[in-house]
């Protein structure tokens, strides 16, 4: 017995069988629109259902089609560079890239980088690979005028006071007081007079 592909591959040279001049462009365009048109529509013989709807039946195992961004961060080679103390910067391939002020507390630093690409380079944590900021060039004739920008903190001071706790009574403790106070009974126990 012809196998299903078989019989399906005989009724399209059915259909092509006595043209003269058949070329492979030709035959690419009038396998793609018989296709389209009559084999996804027509009800398959063994599953009883046209391809194009047990397809739109099915689940969707389609992926997400990444940004331009990701792929172009997922061909890049990660490195890590020491940063000069005395201006803030990191060497890479002869450029000097300016760190940002906030990561100036740092000895080493990741980046992430094209090697055919240097207008592009990425900060990032060295454990789990995020992005943290995007590198730029130095810009030297700004550096040559004399100004400086002015710094800020590293990260916000955290104080080591706690201050006395907060006298609440814990929420479940707080429940069972009402549950039991909502049901009229007397306490349970004599109490104790203060005898000041």
């Amino acid at each position: 017995m012809e196998s299903y592909w078989g019989q399906v591959e005989g009724r399209l040279l059915a259909m092509l069988e006595n043209l003269k001049g058949l070329s492979l462009e030709l035959l690419n365009e009038a396998t793609l629109a018989w296709i389209e048109r009559e084999y996804h529509r027509e009800v398959h013989s063994e599953t009883g259902v046209a391809p194009l709807g047990r397809y739109l039946a099915g689940p969707d195992a389609s992926l997400p089609s990444p940004t331009s961004d990701e792929l172009r961060l997922a061909f890049t080679t990660l490195e890590t560079r020491t940063q000069r103390k005395s201006d803030g910067t990191l060497s890479l391939e002869g450029r000097r890239l300016e760190v940002p002020s906030r990561y100036r507390h740092l000895d080493r630093i990741s980046v992430r980088w094209a090697r055919w690409d240097q207008s592009h380079v990425w900060m990032v944590d060295e454990r789990t690979s995020k992005v943290l900021c995007r590198l730029l060039p130095l810009d030297r004739t700004a550096n040559a005028e004399g100004l400086r920008r002015t710094l800020g903190p590293v990260a916000e001071p955290v104080t080591t006071e706690l201050g006395p706790p907060e006298s609440r009574i814990a929420p479940l403790l707080k429940k069972l007081m009402d549950d039991y106070r909502s049901t009229g009974l007397p306490p349970a126990y004599l109490p104790k007079e203060n005898d000041r």
